[in-house]
C-alpha cells in the first residue's frame, strides 16, 4: 500500500505488439484474426513489461478482454512478487473503441483456457460473452464509457491501492482524459506506445499539492530500452 494521503495509484497500459499492427493478420485462421494476439515481439514487450513490475507488488489488475490486452496481463501478474497480484481481471466495458460485431466475445472460461491467471470482473457473469461492441461510438460517447469505467475503479478502490488497468491505445486515451476531467475533444492527442506506461495518483481530500489528481508520467518505456533501439530517446 501507498502513503495514506493516496487514495488509488493507477497505471493505464497499452498491449503489446498485435499481429494486426504487425501486419501478420493475414497469417491467422479468421476467427483467430478477429481478436487478434500479440505478435512475437509484442509477447517479449509483454514479457519485459511483467519483468520490470516483477518487484513491484500491485494490488489488482483490470483487463480488456480482447486477446492482446489479455495476454499481456497474463505476462505481468504471472511474474508479480509474492504479495502482488496472482490474477487479473476481465472487464467488458475496457475494450477498444470501435470494436465491432465481427469481434467474437469470449467467455472468462474461454479466456482462462488460453490465459489462466484471467478471471471475471466484478459485475461480470461467469457465462457471458465478455464483448462491449462500440462500432458507433463518438467521442462524447467513447469519454462517457470512460467516465463509467473510472467510476468503477474508484467506487473500488480507494484505500491507497495500486491498480493497472491493460487496454488499448484509442480507449486508454479517453480513460485518461477521464481520470484528468478533460473533455472529449482536446488540443493534444497523446501517443501510447505499446506496452507503454501512464501513472495517474488520486490523493483523498485536500492531501495532493495543487491538486488531488496528479499524472506522474505518461508514455513510459523504460522496461523497452535495453532490448529496442527505437525507444533509446
Amino acid at each position: 500500500m501507498s502513503d495514506k494521503k493516496i487514495k488509488l495509484e493507477l497505471y493505464l497500459v497499452r498491449h503489446g505488439e498485435s499481429m494486426s499492427q504487425a501486419g501478420l493478420n493475414d497469417t491467422l485462421p479468421p476467427e483467430i484474426a478477429a481478436d487478434t494476439p500479440l505478435s512475437p515481439k509484442g509477447k517479449r514487450e509483454a514479457e519485459l513489461l511483467g519483468e520490470y513490475f516483477s518487484a513491484f507488488p500491485l494490488d489488482h489488475v483490470i483487463s480488456s478482454p480482447l486477446r492482446r490486452a489479455a495476454n499481456t496481463a497474463f505476462e505481468v501478474v504471472s511474474r508479480q512478487p509474492e504479495n502482488g497480484a496472482k490474477f487479473a481481471e476481465v472487464h467488458k466495458l475496457f475494450v477498444e473503441c470501435g470494436t465491432g460485431e465481427d469481434t467474437p466475445g469470449r467467455t472468462i472460461g474461454e479466456i482462462k483456457k488460453e490465459f489462466p491467471p484471467l478471471v471475471a470482473a466484478k459485475g461480470m457473469e461467469e457465462g457471458e460473452k465478455l464483448i462491449y461492441i462500440g462500432k458507433d461510438d463518438t467521442d462524447e460517447q467513447l469519454l462517457e464509457r470512460a467516465k463509467t469505467c473510472m467510476d468503477y475503479i474508484l467506487d473500488r478502490f480507494h484505500n491507497g491501492e495500486r491498480v493497472m488497468v491493460t487496454a488499448h491505445a484509442a480507449f486508454n486515451t479517453f480513460l485518461m482524459f477521464a481520470a484528468l476531467g478533460l473533455p472529449a475533444v482536446n488540443q493534444f492527442d497523446p501517443s501510447f506506445y505499446n506496452t507503454s506506461i501512464t501513472k495517474i495518483v488520486f490523493y483523498n481530500n485536500g492531501e495532493g499539492a495543487f491538486s488531488d489528481i496528479h499524472l506522474v508520467y505518461h508514455n513510459a518505456v523504460p522496461h523497452l530500452v535495453d532490448e529496442f533501439e527505437e525507444f533509446r530517446f
